[in-house]
């Protein structure tokens, strides 16, 4: 305005040489010159007629200023006398039906295509001063327009001023809008005044427009007198802010505005007459003044997005000396409503508030007081609630102190605290009782800000969300606090610590708490770097560590109904711009009580190239090196496996990464050998396990490093290899495998055998199928009776409980005969269970042996079936019969069967001479095993001895004790084995 002020002034100024040279010059050269002045103000649109010239008055007429004609003028006369002017008279400067368009619609600039023209071209303070005139202009302006175009339409307002001086010491005037219409509507009432002078200034407006909807009535006086500047202002005022003049998100804006204060400030002997004068006084003397003002702010409106607003703010200002505090002399007030429709606000708060919101503004915590002393210290405190249509209340209070510049038009901040409280708060269907931040800032010798925060919530909930949940979280209490610091754009967080208290935690499906858990964090540090300018990704991470720790977890694995328990987990997280992430986890122990199994000395690092955590990072980028260590310990007795220690390693991205592993027991020896490849993000990869071959020598390696259960076992010259191929779909193991056994000198309590061959394979991991054609064979065995051509072919098939054994041969020679199972399907787990052993030409004297009859002995060769039933721990035979096939010697020499035939006279003694050498007929022999019973063996026979009797016949039945539960405790022995097995396998 300053700019276009100095226009008209050089406008005026041309006006008088164009009445000068009209004297002497023709009236086209004032035309001619006019003209050029326009052109070099760059005045859009401008067009005037210098109608009339003489020497003692110039008239323009139809003056059009802009594109839109915003500034027309019908006539503009300019009356003087040259010689009286030319000593410092009059200048009479007459303008009539003077025309102003504005456009307050927001669709333009609002003065149109003459906006250029007020622009700021940075004039320094004496430029900006009015200069002293070497005549008295008398201004007029008479039946003039101001046309301001509204929404509603073009708003007419007629106008008039009058001005007087040349120079502030003897300025004055006034300007008067009175009156006007909008289209067919008039004012009710319309004033709006100023009357002026170089020491005075009185505003009066008395308005009540109801079509345009303003109002009010009021006046307000600023005076230069003894001792300084006094003024008052009173009434109010009620309207709509032009658009032009809102944010571009603001459809509309209605505000009222109440004034009632009086003010003084008091310069002391300076006395002041003039504006210009008094600036420099009174500035110097601010802290003499007194002031009480009450304003009394309102405001209504709407957003773009269709939300609605309004509050009131009852502010009240109060100075007493260099003192001056602002407050409320009331509660402030605000709503905000329908905001569900505006989409710049996250759902996350919508949900939280509903679809409204309303505020308090507390008096008692809200005032600013500052001091115009030599330190001009100032301190403020603003307390806020905010409450919503859902049970969730947010009360904070800002405090801050500082100074104020000596310029007065900034306030530098020394220290600055948030302290923010909420209940029954929501966030994306986490409900949260209770929940406080508190920041305390100071500011440092340099331009940086020092300080401390905290954060402490109370029942974190979102068990009850109506939402699907990707994990469910109960937290009864969480707390962290630690420093800050702020340098320019960097933000660094110092030595945080904390902990979470968790009732509950659980991922649906998978796995869950099952106790009370506290998690704690220490040693928290980041640095952080601002980045103003960016559109997204505001903030970079620089570095950040921390330590976290629980000391006991109790988990379980839902699908499985599994328990977990962790003790003592410990990780430290560290990462460092142009370097790497780095995660170590170290857990004292995992105890797995269904499986009987215990992980210790667990330790897990896992690095990556640093990168920036941000929501359009590309996971599918990330290269990990990882190594974990553990110690594995089988607890299962029926299994009784030793110690395994595992150490794998992985490198590579996340879809390709290569993983290595060795098992190893903690002798040194070599178990398993792990090369493969994973996507960890799908889960899927191929991974080959293989089985280094392990040798057994009489002085090295023993079985029984594999179970306690082979400890029995014991070989001179063998080996175990094998491998696995296995296959992941989305986790899932698949794939197939196989194990080679060759032992070629052992002995199994102390029973030696040579040349164990054992050739196994398997299908699927998560689903284990042994197909028939499992094979296992012996050359030789010395139970105490030769044992060769042990051969079995077996398959074996796990059911939903149980694992079924497909024997499809199984056979063995022993006492000069075999032995054989009939081909059938065995239960490995059922109770009860039944197996049919065939016995082919088994010789007679090997056999007597075999069951600890050594006193017994002949020729011939048995043939037939042993039935053979388990239940529980108990074996029982039916009706077991062995029969010879043809006739053959028998010889019975015992004296236990002499002694127990000795009382029967000589009849029994005859038969007992001739069983010592009997030529048996038929020859059979009867075992039954009753449950809880011993076993019976009934030898039965018939036939003669030919020195006896003249060879007469006899038939015998002999009850035999033998031993035959040895062998029959090694088959059962045998069952539990293969059960414990089995059940462990089960379990795992």
């Amino acid at each position: 305005m300053k700019k276009w002020g100095l226009r008209l002034l050089w406008f005026g100024a041309v006006m008088l040489l164009i009445g000068g040279s009209a004297i002497y010059y023709r009236l086209s050269l004032a035309q001619y010159l006019l003209d050029q002045v326009a052109d070099n103000l760059v005045v859009p649109g401008f067009f005037a007629e210098v109608s009339e010239l003489s020497h003692h008055e110039v008239v323009v007429q139809d003056i059009v200023i802009g594109d839109e004609r915003e500034i027309t003028l019908d006539r503009l006369v300019l009356t003087y006398d040259l010689i009286d002017l030319w000593q410092g008279g009059e200048l009479a400067v007459d303008i009539d039906r003077l025309f102003l368009s504005l456009d307050v619609t927001g669709q333009g600039p609002v003065l149109g295509s003459l906006d250029s023209l007020f622009g700021s071209e940075g004039q320094t303070e004496s430029q900006s001063s009015l200069p002293v005139l070497p005549f008295r202009p008398a201004l007029k302006i008479n039946n003039s327009n101001l046309q301001i175009m509204t929404d509603l339409g073009a708003a007419q307002l007629p106008f008039a001023v009058e001005v007087r001086g040349h120079s502030e010491d003897d300025l004055q005037g006034w300007i008067s809008f009175e009156g006007g219409h909008l289209a067919d509507y008039e004012p009710e009432e319309f004033y709006l005044g100023a009357i002026f002078s170089s020491s005075d200034l009185q505003i009066d407006w008395d308005i009540k427009w109801q079509k345009v909807g303003v109002s009010g009535e009021g006046a307000a006086s600023f005076f230069l007198d003894d001792p300084g500047l006094n003024w008052n202002a009173f009434g109010d005022i009620t309207g709509n802010i032009p658009k032009a003049f809102l944010p571009p998100d603001i459809e509309r804006t209605r505000v009222k505005v109440n004034l009632d204060g009086v003010g003084q400030i008091d310069t002391g002997e300076v006395q002041l007459s003039r504006w210009r004068e008094a600036i420099n006084p009174l500035m110097l003397h601010l802290g003499q003044a007194t002031v009480n003002l009450i304003t009394d702010l309102w405001a209504e409106g709407q957003l773009i997005s269709g939300a609605r607003f309004d509050g009131q703010i009852p502010l009240k200002l109060i100075q007493k000396g260099p003192e001056t505090e602002i407050g409320l002399g009331e509660v402030g007030q605000f709503n905000l409503k329908n905001w569900a429709t505006d989409e710049t606000i996250p759902p996350a708060i919508k949900q939280m508030f509903g679809p409204s919101l309303s505020g308090e503004i507390d008096p008692a915590e809200t005032i600013i007081t500052f001091n115009l002393n030599d330190e001009q210290p100032v301190t403020g405190r603003i307390g806020v609630t905010i409450r919503g249509e859902t049970p969730v209340e947010i009360t904070s209070l800002m405090q801050a102190t500082g100074r104020i510049s000596r310029g007065y038009d900034q306030v530098q901040l020394e220290n600055a605290a948030l302290d923010v409280r909420g209940r029954a708060l929501e966030f994306a269907g986490h409900k949260i009782s209770d929940g406080s931040l508190a920041i305390n800032l100071l500011k440092g010798a340099s331009e940086g800000w020092r300080g401390d925060w905290s954060v402490k919530t109370e029942g974190v909930d979102n068990t009850q969300s109506k939402e699907q949940q990707d994990y469910l979280l109960n937290a009864t209490q969480s707390k962290a606090q630690g420093g800050l610091a702020l340098d320019g754009e960097k933000l660094i967080f110092i030595g945080g610590e904390g902990q979470i208290k968790l009732a509950k935690f659980e991922v649906p499906g998978v796995i869950r708490t099952q106790a009370k858990e506290v998690f704690s964090f220490k040693d928290f540090q980041s640095e952080l770097q601002l980045l103003p300018d960016a559109a997204e990704n505001a903030v970079e991470l620089k570095s950040v560590s921390g330590d976290f720790r629980a000391k006991a977890l109790k988990l379980n694995l839902v699908k499985e109904n599994n328990d977990i328990i962790v003790s003592n987990f410990s990780s430290k997280l560290r990462g460092r711009e142009g370097d790497k992430w780095h995660i170590g986890t170290t857990i004292s122990e995992i105890e797995l009580p269904d499986q009987k199994l215990k992980i210790n000395a667990i330790r897990n690092d896992v690095t990556t190239p640093f990168f920036q955590l941000t929501s359009d990072f590309d996971v599918k980028k990330l290269f990990l090196d990882g190594l974990f260590e553990a110690n594995i310990k089988p607890e299962d007795p029926e299994l009784a496996l030793p110690v395994f220690t595992f150490m794998g390693k992985t490198s590579g991205p996340l879809e390709k990464t290569d993983l290595s592993a060795d098992v190893k027991l903690l002798e040194g020896t070599q178990l398993l050998n792990l090369v493969g490849n994973m996507d960890l993000i799908s889960l899927d990869g191929k991974i080959e396990a293989a089985i280094p071959q392990i040798s057994f020598s009489e002085n090295g390696i023993q079985p029984k490093i594999f179970t306690s259960h082979l400890s029995d076992l014991k070989v001179s010259d063998g080996s175990v290899s094998g491998r696995v191929e296995l296959d992941l779909n989305k986790g899932v193991p698949d794939g197939h495998g196989y194990l080679n056994v060759d032992l070629s000198d052992a002995e199994i309590n102390e029973l030696p055998f040579k040349n164990l061959v054992g050739r196994f394979f398997f299908q699927g991991i998560a689903e284990l199928v042994l197909p028939p054609g499992q094979k296992l064979e012996v050359a030789s065995f010395d139970a105490g009776v030769p044992i060769s051509n042990i051969e079995l072919v077996f398959g074996i098939e796990s059911k939903e409980d149980d694992f079924i054994v497909d024997l499809r041969n199984a056979g063995l020679m022993i006492a000069g005969g075999n032995l054989g199972f009939e081909p059938q399907k065995i239960p490995v787990l059922a109770d009860r269970k039944s197996i049919l052993l065939q016995v082919e030409k088994l010789d007679l004297k090997e056999l007597f042996t075999l069951i600890g009859r050594e006193d017994l002995s002949g020729t011939g060769q048995l043939t037939g079936q042993i039935p053979i039933k388990f239940e529980g721990e108990q074996i029982i035979i039916e009706k077991g019969a062995l029969a010879t096939e043809g006739p053959g010697v028998l010889q019975i020499r015992s004296q236990l069967i002499a002694d127990a035939l000795a009382a029967g006279g000589e009849q029994v003694e005859l038969l007992v001479k001739a069983l010592q050498n009997f030529e048996y007929t038929e020859l059979t022999l009867d075992i039954d095993k009753p449950i809880n019973s011993p076993a019976q063996v009934s030898l039965g026979i018939s036939g003669a001895n030919k020195d006896v009797l003249d060879g007469h016949p006899f038939r015998l039945n002999i009850n035999l004790e033998t031993k035959v539960e040895p062998l029959l405790e090694v088959l059962l022995q045998g069952q539990k084995l293969s059960q414990g097995l089995v059940s462990g396998l089960l379990n795992k």
